[in-house]
């Protein structure tokens, strides 16, 4: 089981744009973000005032996929349930920030900035063309 955790970090780390998906008053509701992980916790930076924020508030609840690219048969992705805790850690957001962030917020202390900790409840590897599904052991 250590090579499919390896097998998992390693799609994880390589493909840090994915899908979150939040649960909209009784609807899911899928979006494009981009994350940052230290081993199988997820990070990512968004604008406190989003309805996604508001969704997390009152469900905290998230599913995330990280890995799939179109067209590609027999493609290994990442499929990661769990809870969402948002901070407004400046230690943080300094640790995560990146250059192109600056196109979005008003720099590093702009008052709208969030992180949503993302903490694993079950982290599952796919692939694309077979229909085996691993459990990655998170301990």
């Amino acid at each position: 089981m250590a090579d499919e955790r390896e097998k998992a970090l390693k799609i994880i780390e390589k493909n840090n744009i994915g899908t979150l998906s939040t649960i909209s008053g009784n609807k899911p509701v899928s979006r494009y973000m981009t994350f940052f992980n230290e081993g199988f916790i997820l990070y990512t930076l968004t604008d406190k005032r989003t309805d996604k924020v508001e969704d997390l508030e009152e469900n905290p609840n998230a599913f995330i996929l990280l890995g799939y690219d179109t067209g590609l048969l027999n493609n290994k992705y990442v499929e990661i349930d769990g809870q969402v805790t948002i901070t407004e850690d400046q230690s943080l957001i300094e640790h995560l920030w990146s250059p192109y962030m600056n196109l979005i917020f008003d720099g590093k202390d702009d008052p709208n900035i969030v992180i949503l900790k993302i903490q694993p409840d079950t982290v599952t590897l796919r692939g694309t063309k077979d229909t085996e599904v691993i459990s990655i052991d998170l301990n």
